[in-house]
């Protein structure tokens, strides 16, 4: 057989190209190379794997680790990857599927390989490829192949035809797997309706998060809300236990701050320390903390709530390091300050308690009923304001979204819409000012709107939009509520699946003939497994980098399939 291709010379293309993989392989496997693998030396005889008594050769995987390019990668790339663990799913994958074409009577005899080498191809872990063939003079060289097997991939000729022979019998099996798949034309129409049928809307959300800082629940709203909630507040706490058990040194933290910014001339910085340090001395002649901070703070996010930020770890906060350092340095209801926080501006600061070990429940009841509590009331004021916006947007349905809700860039509020209530408020915000985004067209996959989040009730929504009523919401999406209006929708081109029928029943029974081909595998490769006719030698998947010991491998797990 191989005499026969010493000697033809009809094909260039496959002596060239064969040449370039004997390349490669002399720099990967050569006698002054590491191969490719960088695996402990194995003998000839040793097994990579058995699958239903049959050898799965190291020769077998080295060969494989060449043909996905292994040697191309480090250690460490090649461990997150999982390169030889994939290898092995592969080899495993086409011994299983030669066993079924061995029952099924299938015959591949010498001459087939023989075709494919001269078309200048081989099949290698499940996947066609070119194959580069040896050549000398312009003519295939049976002496420089025949080198190339024994000495480069320790092989015989006879058992590099064998492995293309196991490849050609998977690949049969492939080819009748895929072919017992029907689509039908109502399948494809279907999938061209769905696919063809997509919108393109526009939306604002109003994420919850964003009101908290106005919201600030009283002593006694706290205590209402522990009294009715106390078990609920439990199951929280519960939940979160491992952050009060052993707890390093927390404090209970206020701070003020007089915003300075950050290319404030010196005289602005002085005149802002002034400010700073009248403001301290109000609070050090008897004035609350929390009353000073929510008449002067320039803090948004801490000014409600009188300059509460919690319990804190030092650490933790933005503070930074000399301010916090201090603070953690002061006693109780001691006030630090003014100091300056480069890009911020003065900060005053007084810690209101201290904590540490393990922390009752009793302790941490009122803190949690306040979060939840101030966690309802954003939530409340969030969808509220959702609903004033699309009460507004739809009095004035012939602007768009964008031209009531502009991006910072262009926010020129229109004279003509009128804002009222809460919703004035946000509106005129400057940062956090709701603004509306587009979703571009997409089609319905699952409950994923594009752009906005999971979400069934608003997928069905906004596929069920019209032109005549464009407007849906406020729906709650991951914390935040979202208006949208629809800008655009594409139908399916009925003529054009007319025009490309037969192309596309081509496709479809090409990606449903690969499921059935993938969940065939899949499940001869568990019951193989389940019938303990699997082993596999864990030591080849040992890579150099990382900890000791051999790769924690189980052949079979769908989520680390090919």
């Amino acid at each position: 057989m191989l005499e026969q291709m010493r000697r033809s010379s009809q094909s260039l293309i496959i002596y060239v190209l064969f040449g370039i993989v004997i390349a490669v392989f002399i720099v990967n496997f050569g006698p002054q190379s590491q191969g490719g693998c960088d695996q402990p030396a194995s003998t000839a005889s040793s097994s990579a794997a058995v699958v239903d008594g049959r050898e799965i050769t190291t020769q077998d995987f080295r060969y494989g680790y060449l043909l996905v390019g292994g040697s191309q990668y480090s250690n460490e790339t090649a461990r997150q990857r999982r390169l030889k663990e994939t290898i092995m799913d592969k080899l495993i994958e086409r011994e299983l599927l030669a066993r079924e074409g061995e029952r099924l009577g299938f015959r591949v005899g010498d001459e087939e390989v023989e075709d494919l080498l001269a078309e200048s191809k081989i099949i290698g872990l499940g996947f066609e490829q070119t194959l580069p063939v040896v050549q000398k003079d312009g003519r295939f060289d049976y002496e420089l192949f025949k080198r190339f097997v024994q000495f480069q991939l320790n092989m015989s000729p006879r058992a590099f035809i064998e492995q293309q022979r196991r490849e050609l019998m998977a690949v049969r099996v492939r080819q009748t797997l895929r072919t017992s798949v029907n689509v039908s034309d109502d399948e494809i129409k279907t999938d061209f309706v769905k696919r063809g049928n997509q919108v393109n809307v526009e939306y604002v959300r109003f994420p919850a998060r964003r009101y908290e800082a106005q919201v600030a629940p009283t002593a006694a709203e706290v205590e209402a809300y522990v009294k009715a909630n106390e078990k609920k507040l439990k199951e929280t706490y519960d939940s979160r236990k491992f952050l009060y058990e052993k707890a390093p040194k927390e404090r209970k933290l206020r701070q003020l701050m007089v915003k300075v910014d950050a290319a404030a001339s010196p005289e602005a910085v002085e005149a802002a320390k002034k400010k700073a340090e009248a403001l301290a001395a109000r609070i050090r002649k008897g004035e609350a903390f929390a009353a000073v901070a929510k008449a002067a703070s320039e803090d948004a996010q801490s000014k409600a709530r009188g300059g509460d930020i919690g319990w804190k770890r030092q650490g933790a906060t933005t503070l930074g390091t000399e301010i916090e350092t201090k603070v953690w340095e002061a006693k109780d209801k001691e006030l630090v300050g003014p100091l300056l926080k480069g890009g911020d501006g003065w900060y005053l600061v007084q810690p209101d308690g201290t904590r540490e070990g393990d922390i009752p429940f009793d302790q941490v009841k009122g803190e949690l009923a306040e979060d939840q509590l101030r966690q309802e009331r954003a939530k409340a004021k969030a969808k509220a304001d959702a609903e004033a916006a699309l009460a507004m947007a739809t009095k004035t349905s012939g602007k768009s979204l964008k031209d009531l809700f502009p991006a910072p860039a262009d926010k020129k509020q229109d004279p003509k819409v009128e804002t009222q209530g809460p919703l004035k408020m946000v509106m005129n915000t400057a940062s956090d000012t709701p603004q509306a985004e587009e979703t571009g067209l997409f089609m319905k996959r699952g409950t994923i709107v594009e752009g906005i989040g999971n979400s069934a009730e608003l997928t069905k929504a906004v596929f069920d939009l019209k032109t005549e009523a464009p407007f849906g919401g406020p729906y709650e999406v991951a914390g935040s509520y979202v208006i949208v209006k629809l800008k655009e929708r594409k139908q399916p081109d009925l003529a054009d699946f007319d025009k490309r029928r037969m192309e596309l029943l081509h496709d479809a029974t090409m990606v449903k003939g690969e499921e059935v081909v993938e969940e065939w595998t899949q499940r001869t490769c568990v019951e193989t497994k389940q019938e303990k006719k699997i082993s596999v030698n864990r030591e080849l998947l040992r890579y150099e980098a990382g900890p000791e010991g051999a790769v924690a491998y189980e052949p079979c797990t769908p989520q680390m399939r090919f």
